[in-house]
């Protein structure tokens, strides 16, 4: 099974849908030409080579198109993909993978260890000097002891280094991944439209023999419009909907099933902590207070999510710090902050919100609400999410901003974006305790000693108050009748390979 992994899309809710085109002979059975599903997605893709893209959205996508060395199952156990199983030294620096045999990319090659090592060299820049990824760059070596074996050599322990192997592995020599991807993955790529369309095809010498694709082809569609969506869906024309508002759910319940679970993300209130008022962490404090959680989660997510106070999701249980109410709601506490701090009479905050995400654009629309009743002036700034990823996240050109960063199995993953050097910290946030809490989770020795510095690290973001961390919505899939297959997993992983028509 295909794992999804990554960075965020740094949009909240991934809109995935899967969609059989029908005609008037088939609209009874609302099920569409049973060799084909539809898949829809509200943000554009932002590339078609797994190491050059950013978006959480696209690297759902692309995992149809690739694997890793390792994958999940629904627990979030790591499980072999294209590895059958590894061994670490003793001083955590070297890890040997034994690789499958059998396995074809789809242009016929047969995978070996030299796509490993042309994979993590090109990842870490070991021969290129430019890394196309920070966090391959731990990586001193790799080496093929032989065709199915890798060794790699990390420059200094780093125990969230496995995690890493859920990448995607590319074929070596291959140069056309930018507009023709080739992996080893259930699906292979047909052909995209940029904005519009992609259309993949089952690849029947897929190497995991329970899981070759039961639907042939696969279409993945831009649709902006989530109402457009739904309407798709009770036409018959559309197959799954996943990343559903809780009122959007309600309006399909009585032609679909309703698959909900953990979504193990985290929706942020972020604060650009260089910003102008930001830069106080009392201002910061008092933002945290003035926003009734519980009252959000009511009115903004139907209920459907879980209240969290630091970059961390409980659908992670072994690594998640349960804070209680650190943040009581508290608006008159607020005002005494902001006053504290230089700002009796407010100030004015402008929040740029991906429009392309409805969820995100009512939060920011109730928050807005809840600081002006301590003062401070939120102005809602929509931008595409495609602007969003270049001026808010890359260039660092915002004040404030509403966002969710997709779940990982790696907890270093999920934190390591706050640490004072990362290029991901968006938000400029500096701590020295976050920092030091970081390194000693990822070079301890003993298991409870990294479970324990994960957690002091989330409590850190708390206590600096980085951001309003705000809530972990329910993932609400629609999945029209007719159709089975689609498991939900801790991280944003979607099985489309596994869908079959029943009727």
């Amino acid at each position: 099974m295909k794992i999804k992994k990554v960075i965020l899309s740094l949009a909240l809710m991934l809109v995935l849908t899967a969609c059989g085109k029908t005609d008037n002979a088939n609209k009874d059975t609302g099920a569409g030409e049973n060799d084909t599903v539809r898949v829809a997605i509200q943000t554009e893709l932002d590339g078609l080579n797994p190491t050059k893209i950013t978006a959480g959205d696209t690297e759902t996508v692309l995992d149809q198109i690739f694997d890793g060395l390792f994958d999940t199952d629904k627990d979030g156990k790591l499980v072999g993909d294209l590895a059958e199983s590894y061994e670490v030294s003793d001083d955590g620096l070297v890890y040997t993978f034994k690789l499958k045999q059998g396995v074809k990319f789809h242009n016929g090659k047969d995978f070996k260890a030299e796509d490993v090592v042309y994979t993590y060299d090109l990842q870490a820049g070991l021969t290129s000097k430019e890394p196309l990824s920070t966090k391959f760059e731990i990586i001193k070596s790799v080496e093929a002891e032989d065709d199915y074996t890798v060794k790699v050599t990390l420059k200094e322990r780093q125990n969230s280094f496995i995690y890493l192997t859920l990448k995607a592995i590319l074929p070596k020599g291959y140069e056309d991944q930018d507009t023709n991807p080739v992996g080893t993955g259930p699906y292979k790529f047909v052909s995209y439209v940029p904005g519009e369309i992609l259309k993949l095809e089952r690849f029947d010498d897929y190497h995991n023999k329970d899981h070759i694709a039961k639907i042939k082809n696969l279409e993945i569609i831009r649709m902006k419009d989530s109402q457009t969506m739904l309407m798709a869906l009770q036409n018959g024309e559309i197959d799954v909907t996943p990343g559903l508002s809780s009122e959007e759910a309600d309006q399909v319940k009585d032609y679909a099933n309703i698959i909900e679970g953990p979504q193990n993300l985290v929706q942020t209130f972020a604060l650009n902590n260089d910003f102008g008022p930001l830069k106080d962490p009392k201002v910061r404090e008092a933002l945290n207070m003035a926003i009734d959680r519980d009252e959000l989660i009511k009115t903004v997510a139907g209920g459907r999510a879980a209240k969290v106070f630091s970059n961390f999701s409980p659908a992670l249980p072994k690594y998640y710090n349960d804070l209680g109410e650190y943040y009581k709601s508290d608006k008159e506490a607020a005002k005494a902050l902001l006053k504290e701090a230089g700002y009796e009479n407010g100030f004015d905050l402008v929040c740029k919100v991906p429009s392309d995400y409805k969820f995100h654009v009512d939060t920011a629309e109730f928050i807005a609400s809840e600081l002006r009743q301590v003062g401070v002036n939120m102005i809602i700034g929509p931008i595409e999410f495609s602007t969003w990823l270049d001026k808010v996240y890359k260039g660092r050109e915002f004040e404030a901003t509403i966002i969710g960063f997709i779940g990982y199995l790696d907890p270093n993953q999920i934190l390591e974006r706050y640490t004072s050097d990362n290029k991901s910290n968006f938000i400029n946030f500096k701590s020295a305790k976050f920092d030091e809490e970081m390194n000693l989770a990822n070079t301890a020795k003993d298991e409870n000693e990294v479970i324990e510095h994960y957690k002091n690290a989330q409590k850190a973001l708390v206590e600096d108050n980085a951001s309003v961390f705000l809530q972990d919505p329910n993932i609400i899939l629609a999945m029209r009748k007719g159709l089975s297959g689609l498991e939900l997993y801790p991280i944003q992983k979607r099985n489309f390979e596994d869908l079959q028509f029943t009727k």
